[in-house]
């Protein structure tokens, strides 16, 4: 049995009618149905005499508001100004309870902030001081109103490169935002929400740097507006992507390193498990590539090798993922192919690419190499499978001297 079953509809109708909070529903178009007693007290008249909705001036925030109590969503904490029966402006504590039932879309709650925001407006508004203050505030600190900028500080002007106020007030401020993420930041602002968000943006004079952007509703000049703070962290973020690099790649040749391997290997397993498609796993190993160590020296070796990864990602397709396994030990990993035949070409176009000569100061070496190659799903449908299939082959081609080998079941 549902709770309302169990309730007394006398004592609702008590709630109803002495609750010190202004309470209504309201239609799909944002009509208000009926109301309290508190609700005719607070502006001043009834429902019908006033002719009050639930949407503001700005018709597209009502559409939000209105779609996402459509969906169920509920909205507490909306600050709204309403205008009372005899003219006067009220600040308005909002809370929405979406219902969705019969004609009515949802109840809702006024609660009166006129008093509280007034002591506020108050303490903020030396507008000299609050502004100077602002000025000398270290971050970016921009205010938007109707989609466009109201203001900005100094850190403001220097962080998007804008020579004056004038070059950036009345400019709109949602092409700082991707696309994609703007509707969900709306939303969120308009549940009084704080959001914060990382963009890339590019500044009046064409450099691109990212920032960290913290957006809230804030009552600026004696009405709300949406305010943002930038801070700029494209150092930091530079600093994650060095420490990414070092995580997952060779510092010698650029490569990738094993760690990133493994993983897009599980990926790729994955994908073409879903997808029903082939990929080829190579297995590279130098052939005496310790014979030029002890002959021209270890930094003549790094040279071999940073020369041998150039000519792997020069004759390999871009979305195929190249590794350096360790040592003189490589990994290819070959996307979507068709067929074994397929492998075949990449490996012969690899072969006359790696036995030309390479230029070691003033030697020229010639060095060959040894290819295993194993396929999924013949050879193997997980990762570990894979990587030892084609580790096999490459041993059983060094054994025979063949060049390259693909893996043979022994079954």
């Amino acid at each position: 049995m549902e709770y309302r079953h169990s309730v007394d509809p006398n004592a609702l109708e008590i709630v109803w009618n002495h609750a010190n909070e202004a309470l209504f529903i309201f239609d799909y178009e944002g009509n208000i149905l009926e109301a309290n007693p508190a609700f005719a007290e607070l502006f001043g008249g009834k429902p019908e005499d006033l002719r009050i909705s639930v949407c503001c001036e700005d018709s597209e925030e009502c559409e939000e508001l209105l779609d996402m109590l459509k969906r169920g969503e509920d909205i507490p904490f909306h600050f709204i100004q309403r205008k009372r029966k005899d003219g006067k402006i009220l600040d308005i504590l909002a809370s929405y309870g979406a219902v969705n039932k019969g004609k009515v879309l949802a109840v809702g709650m006024y609660k009166d902030f006129t008093g509280k925001m007034e002591i506020h407006r108050k303490l903020k508004s030396s507008h000299d001081g609050y502004r100077k203050l602002l000025d000398e505030f270290p971050y970016a600190v921009l205010m938007i109103k109707d989609e466009t900028v109201i203001y900005a500080n100094r850190a403001g002007l220097e962080i998007v490169g804008a020579s004056s106020k004038e070059v950036l007030i009345g400019k709109p401020i949602w092409q700082l935002i991707r696309p994609e993420e703007e509707q969900s930041i709306r939303q969120r602002l308009m549940k009084g929400m704080e959001v914060t968000v990382h963009e890339e943006i590019e500044r009046f004079d064409g450099r691109k740097l990212w920032v960290e952007i913290a957006m809230r509703r804030v009552c600026y000049e004696n009405e709300y507006v949406l305010q943002m703070v930038l801070r700029d962290v494209t150092e930091k973020r530079n600093y994650e992507e060095q420490l990414k690099f070092f995580a997952y790649q060779d510092p010698l040749t650029g490569l990738f390193n094993r760690r990133y391997f493994t993983k897009e290997m599980k990926k790729s397993v994955e994908e073409a498990r879903k997808n029903n498609r082939m990929f080829g796993v190579m297995f590279i190993d130098l052939d005496d590539f310790k014979k030029v160590n002890d002959s021209l020296g270890h930094e003549m070796g790094d040279q071999l090798l940073i020369q041998f990864a150039d000519r792997l990602k020069k004759k390999l397709r871009e979305g195929d993922i190249i590794c350096r396994f360790g040592g003189d030990e490589f990994l290819v990993l070959i996307k979507n192919i068709r067929g074994k035949k397929a492998l075949v070409e990449v490996v012969n176009r690899l072969q006359d690419a790696l036995r030309r000569p390479y230029q070691l100061g003033e030697e020229s070496v010639v060095v060959t190499s040894s290819i295993g190659i194993a396929m999924f799903p013949h050879d193997g449908t997980d990762a570990k499978t894979l990587l030892s299939c084609a580790d096999q082959a490459l041993y059983e081609a060094k054994e025979q001297g063949e060049g390259f080998r693909f893996f043979r079941s022994r079954d």
